[in-house]
């Protein structure tokens, strides 16, 4: 039996009483402003550099927690301090944002992708709604209108090259955008919204996805074309139950269910792929063609993914009912509890090994934060309050 109201509160306890104090009490530089990346399992941090992408995403989650549930005073005053951070260090000065600053703000790596860009963008738009400060619209604004600026140099770029180079784009750009473009349409033209809406729905809808086997793979050529490569072939199982997260969003918005079906067999398909058999848990990444995989890392369980895969779960069966959808939400529910939250220490542990044990003494490292995690804790919480009223007389679900 799945009660879902007794679920929404083992994730609530989870956010706000495990991953919330971890980051608040941790992450912050106080001399220098902005967060640590990367911290131990006590918190201790062990790099002092500061990825922009990492700064934005703490910034966004902690004013959108501010601006999604209880409104707490702390969790704004901590998003201020990675927005004031950001806007002073982060931009060069045509607006474009770098890829990492060291700890005193200093540039030592520019942006190679737009990732930073999205992210800065989303963090400058949480923190105007949560404030209504028009130096948080301007900035959020004037990142984004940069953002689409670069994107269409790049793409134009790319049509033009002769290079027999091989340029492969990553499916992680256009779900930054995706989310970055759901986030700043209150502050655009609605015109201009959704011509960038259609431009990214093109991008995963018919270039990243492959269309005879409905998956998301995680490399291509530019257009879509397949390139029949271990990088080619491979699917990135967190970064597929993201696009679906982010695409279900966008389906409720819209009451477009033909979408919200469509992006649940992925979801669904997904899981099945990804299953650990042997010692459960779901595995980092997959081979579309079931080739062996080359990456040392394939089967690592990172609790970011995981808690990508329970979000897009929760939205899937809130919005279509399927019936399988309960079923992998116990699943991954039960593995992830058991093995993930940290029974010494605040926070989570970020990835298992194949035995399930920890695979570092680490909670945030510098490519990942706690974007995922704060956000998908509160976003299943949420959910499954929709879906336990779904619920004739509030019943609960039976999982055979």
């Amino acid at each position: 039996m799945l009660d879902f109201h007794r679920l929404s509160a083992d994730y609530q306890q989870a956010l706000l009483r495990q991953a919330v104090p971890f980051w608040l009490k941790n992450s912050r530089d106080e001399r220098y402003g902005g967060y640590f990346d990367c911290l131990t399992n006590t918190g201790q941090a062990l790099d002092s550099n500061k990825d922009i992408a990492l700064q934005a995403q703490q910034t966004w989650a902690f004013a959108w927690l501010y601006n999604t549930l209880d409104g707490q005073p702390a969790w704004l005053e901590h998003a201020i301090h990675g927005g004031n951070f950001i806007s002073q260090f982060a931009h060069s000065e045509s607006i474009h944002t770098y890829a990492q600053v060291n700890r005193l703000g200093r540039p030592t790596a520019t942006a190679t992708n737009l990732l930073s860009d999205s992210f800065t963008a989303m963090a400058y738009s949480q923190l105007y709604q949560a404030t209504r400060t028009d130096e948080w619209f301007m900035l959020a604004k004037q990142t984004f209108a940069k953002l689409l600026q670069r994107r269409e140099v790049v793409r134009k770029q790319l049509a033009q090259t002769t290079s027999q180079q091989q340029l492969l784009l990553h499916l992680s750009e256009p779900i930054a955008l995706l989310k970055a473009t759901q986030e700043l349409k209150p502050l655009v033209a609605e015109d201009d919204w959704k011509e960038t809406l259609d431009i990214v729905l093109h991008e995963l809808l018919r270039e990243f996805l492959d269309r005879r086997t409905d998956t998301l793979r995680e490399y291509i050529l530019p257009e879509g074309s397949f390139v029949n490569t271990p990088e080619g072939r491979r699917l990135n199982v967190g970064l597929t139950f993201q696009a679906v997260n982010f695409l279900l969003d966008l389906s409720l918005e819209s009451g477009n269910r033909k979408l919200a079906m469509q992006v649940t067999t992925w979801c669904l398909h997904m899981c099945e792929q990804a299953w650990n058999e042997l010692s459960g848990g779901l595995n980092q990444y997959v081979d579309l063609k079931k080739q062996p995989l080359i990456f040392p890392d394939w089967s690592q369980k990172w609790a970011w993914v995981h808690v990508e895969a329970l979000a897009a779960l929760t939205k899937s069966y809130f919005q279509t009912r399927h019936p399988d959808c309960p079923k992998w939400l116990k699943r991954i529910h039960d593995f992830t509890f058991q093995f993930f939250p940290d029974p010494q220490h605040p926070g989570w542990h970020i990835a298992l090994d194949q035995q399930n044990k920890p695979l570092m003494e680490i909670k945030a490292t510098p490519s990942v934060g706690c974007y995922s995690l704060l956000r998908c804790l509160a976003e299943i919480s949420q959910t499954l309050i929709k879906c336990g009223q779904l619920q004739p007389l509030g019943r609960n679900v039976r999982i055979t």
